[in-house]
């Protein structure tokens, strides 16, 4: 049987910090024994391509 992590208020800000205006990229979030320790962000700019 699994358990269920607890996730603490300040992991859960810094999530929401790194989705918050987030367009194009990617948010990454490592877990280690059931514990977050990681959480990256990627941004991608992207330019409309003139034809």
């Amino acid at each position: 049987m699994t358990q269920q992590a607890k996730v603490d208020d300040k992991k859960l800000e810094a999530i929401a910090k790194a989705i918050q205006n987030l367009e194009f990229g990617e948010v990454n979030i490592t877990i280690q024994d059931g514990v977050i320790v990681q959480i990256n962000r990627l941004e991608k700019q992207r330019f409309p391509q003139k034809k």
